[in-house]
Formats: structure tokens, C-alpha cells, sequence
């Protein structure tokens, strides 16, 4: 009972977690940290009352767990005070010289800032971690797709209506940017593009999951279309209808980063099913050929579109952003200078060329470089990289349901992809459902008869 309450919980805060302006403001993450905190210790105790409830076999998964925990132990390292003097950052002795006082610094710029995301990316790695073993099932795992994808329409739909109503306000909210763009719940229209394309990768998913293999014969026979009217009879329609909806939605966004992204994380899906042999390639040609061609058209509308829009960042402003962040790097590039502390950083190296203050970099590479330092860093992307593998290996591995494994590495090509130009997985919304697509995707890695490490050892 208590371990189907904390996977139903957990469902409901993926769906929930875009609801207040995409959770970004303090007391909405602070909130969702707690809640996955406490999942998470509902579940330990579920594990200790009966340990076959652990399901993932740590041997598929182990390397990028240490190397995340890694990478958090060092950013609680440059929050801490006890560090020796002769790493801290050297603000803090300046600081103390003009008060007069000895300060107790840190490595970082400000340790709140670290201690803070710390917290925040901890309960991610805490959805992944929940996603990872409650969703070894493949029911469990569609429940957990289907929530994405319906609550994302929902998301789509609200904001479309809001677009169509003037455009005015964000829920309760007077809006005060981005006023010709569809943004729904979240703030940034950039953001919510990355959802809406996360949202549209989890639908495809659901349609191409199952048992069955028709969908791989040819469109264009009368067994493959008899196949897709199937489908479609049963349900299937419903899930294009998500589909135009959110697509409508990521197109209305304006984001023409989003959008590219979103189609290459489609083009990477559609790819990855054929590389396990789902789709055969008259197949892949065709769904291949729709997202590329509909990306351009989609593109160069959304570009005209975005003329008269009030950009937050040009791209003159992006490049100097950047400049600041490789000189962060290039003065401090192997203890950097504290997890979470950019708009700090952001104000030392700033200087008359751009007026307005900035809260993140718009690429959340050099952004993690000048606050980790380069090597842990290395350490964050060499995680994510390593669960794409798995899942990139899942869908060659796996007989059915390979749908769900392609879909998470379709994912992280789009957040991979957009994190060089945007901030999107610094809003928690956005990392909590990649967290939860990514945890199901890696948990359908592996093959469906390969047996619990658990299971096994009970056996001998």
C-alpha cells in the first residue's frame, strides 16, 4: 500500500510541478524538494520491508550515480567555510580588507546560492532515482508517460486559450514579459518550448510502445495502413490530438531554439526506433521526413513571427554573456567559483556593454564550468551522457516497449541540445520531468526477461 501511494504521489507532483510559473520561485522548490524528500523515505522503508522492491540493478546504473553524487559532494565542499583559506575565492579577503573584519569565506561566491541548488538538483536525482525503480514495469512506466503527456497538453491548451484571450496573464498573474508569446505557466517562453517539447516526445512514445509490431510494416500498404487506423480507433487519436495541440503551443512559443530542438529530439526518436529495428525504413523515411520538413516550415514562421517580438536576450548580448563565463572559467577553472553563484559572477566581470543584470548564462555548459570548475563539470555531462547510452542501448537490447527507452535518449538530445543556447534546465518543472522520462526510459533499458539481481539470489 505504501509503495503504490509514494508512485501515485510521485505521478502527481510530474504533473503538478509546472503549475507555479514552472516551480521557479523559492517557496514552490523548496516545497517540491520536500515532497520528493519524503517519497523518497517512504520508499526506503518500503525497500526495507521487503528489499525485492528494489528494482534496478545497480550494475547498470552505478557509475552515473557516483559520479552525480560526486559532483554534489564538491559543490557542498564549495559552499562549506572549514575549507582551507588558500582556496577561497578571493573576494572574500578583499571584502574583509574594506570592512575591517575577517570574513569566513568559501570557495564559492555565495554558499546560500550552492547549499540552495544543491537542494534543488538532489530532488531531481531523487524523481530519477523513484522513476528508475518504480517503473521496471511497463504499465507503470506508461502510467508514468501518460501523466506527462496529459498534463502537458493541459498546460498547452490553458496557454493556447490564454493566447487567444489576449495574452495577459500567467494564472493569477499580470504578465510581464514575453506579452506576444504563448509561455502557459511558466515565465520564459524558452522554457516552456523545452516542455512542450518533452511533452511531444513522451506522446510519440506512448503511440510507438506495446507489444505490437505493425506499426513497423509500410505506411503506404494496405497492412500498414489497416494497422494505423487500428491504432487509431483504439485511442490513438487521442494522442494526435495532444500532439497538434502541443505542437500548435511549442509553435506559438516563438522559440526558434525550442523548436529546433524539440524536432531534433523527434528526428532522434524516430532514429533510435529504427536503430532497434521498430521501424523498418520506408517508415522511418516517412515520420523522419514530416519532422524535418515541418521543423524548417516551422522555424522560418516562428522566426518572421519573432520579428516584432521583445527579445529577453539578442544575440550581440548572448555572445557577451558567454565572454563573461569563459573568462570566469579561464581565472578559475578548476575550483570555480561556487554551484549556483553565475549572478555573482555576472557581476564582477560585467562592464558598460550591457545594461540589464542577468540571472543565468543561456548556456548551461559554460554556466556549470565557471560555477563547478571544469572538471566537475566533465563529471555532470559525463552523467547524463552515460544514462543516454543506456537508454541508446535499451532500444537495441529490448525486444518490445522499445519505444520508451528511445524516447529517453530523444529527450536528452533536446535538453543537450537547447542547454547550449538557454537556461531550461535550470527551471525545475523542466528537470523534474526530464528526471521522470529519463529514470522510466533507463528502468525500460533493460531486457524485460533479464531476471532481479534480487530475485536471483534468493534463488541460490
Amino acid at each position: 500500500m505504501m509503495n503504490r501511494l509514494t508512485y501515485w504521489i510521485l505521478l502527481v507532483v510530474i504533473a503538478l510541478a509546472p503549475l507555479p510559473l514552472g516551480a521557479n520561485r523559492p517557496w514552490s522548490w523548496s516545497l517540491l524538494s520536500l515532497i520528493v524528500g519524503l517519497l523518497l523515505i517512504l520508499w526506503a522503508l518500503s525497500a526495507l520491508r521487503d528489499p525485492g522492491r528494489v528494482r534496478a540493478a545497480w550494475h547498470h546504473h552505478w557509475l552515473a550515480t557516483c559520479l552525480f553524487l560526486l559532483v554534489m559532494v564538491w559543490a557542498g565542499v564549495q559552499a562549506a567555510g572549514w575549507t582551507p583559506v588558500g582556496w577561497h575565492h578571493p573576494l572574500w579577503r578583499e571584502a574583509g580588507a574594506a570592512l575591517g573584519a575577517e570574513l569566513r569565506g568559501a570557495i564559492s561566491l555565495e554558499p546560500d546560492a550552492g547549499r540552495e541548488t544543491i537542494m534543488r538538483l538532489l530532488a531531481y536525482g531523487g524523481v530519477f532515482w523513484l522513476a528508475l525503480h518504480y517503473c521496471r514495469a511497463s504499465r507503470r512506466a506508461r502510467a508514468l508517460f501518460q501523466a506527462i503527456t496529459f498534463s502537458g497538453f493541459v498546460y498547452a491548451l490553458y496557454g493556447l486559450i490564454v493566447a487567444m484571450s489576449g495574452n495577459e496573464s500567467i494564472l493569477w498573474f499580470e504578465r510581464w514579459a514575453y506579452s506576444h508569446s504563448l509561455t502557459s505557466t511558466f515565465v520564459n517562453r524558452n522554457s516552456f518550448a523545452t516542455y512542450a517539447g518533452l511533452t511531444l516526445i513522451s506522446s510519440f512514445a506512448i503511440l510507438f510502445a506495446g507489444e505490437r509490431h505493425d506499426i513497423a510494416a509500410n505506411p503506404f500498404s494496405r497492412r500498414g495502413l489497416m494497422a494505423m487506423m487500428d491504432k487509431f480507433s483504439h485511442g490513438g487519436w487521442v494522442y494526435g490530438l495532444i500532439i497538434a495541440v502541443s505542437g500548435a503551443a511549442l509553435v506559438l512559443s516563438h522559440s526558434r531554439a525550442g523548436i529546433a530542438a524539440a524536432a531534433l529530439g523527434l528526428v532522434v526518436f524516430f532514429a533510435a526506433l529504427a536503430a532497434g529495428r521498430r521501424l523498418v525504413g520506408k517508415t522511418l523515411g516517412l515520420y523522419g521526413g514530416i519532422v524535418a520538413i515541418l521543423a524548417v516550415v516551422i522555424i522560418l514562421v516562428a522566426g518572421q513571427a519573432a520579428e516584432g517580438v521583445d527579445r529577453s536576450v539578442e544575440r550581440e548580448e548572448r555572445g557577451v554573456l558567454f565572454g563573461y563565463s569563459v573568462e570566469a572559467i579561464s581565472d578559475f577553472p578548476l575550483e570555480g567559483s561556487g554551484f549556483g553563484a553565475w549572478s555573482e559572477i555576472f557581476r564582477l566581470y560585467r562592464d558598460e556593454t550591457l545594461v540589464r543584470g542577468y540571472q543565468r548564462a543561456h548556456n548551461t555548459y559554460l554556466e556549470w564550468a565557471s560555477e563547478l570548475g571544469l572538471p566537475a563539470t566533465v563529471l555532470m555531462v559525463a552523467t547524463l551522457l552515460g544514462l543516454g547510452v543506456i537508454c541508446f542501448r535499451g532500444v537495441r537490447r529490448r525486444r518490445h516497449n522499445q519505444a520508451y527507452p528511445a524516447a529517453g535518449a530523444a529527450a536528452g538530445i533536446l535538453v543537450a541540445s537547447h542547454s547550449i543556447v538557454d537556461f531550461s534546465l535550470q527551471i525545475p518543472a523542466v528537470s523534474v520531468v526530464f528526471a521522470a522520462m529519463l529514470g522510466a526510459a533507463c528502468a525500460q533499458s533493460r531486457p524485460s526477461r533479464e531476471p532481479d539481481p534480487y530475485l536471483r539470489r534468493m534463488r541460490r
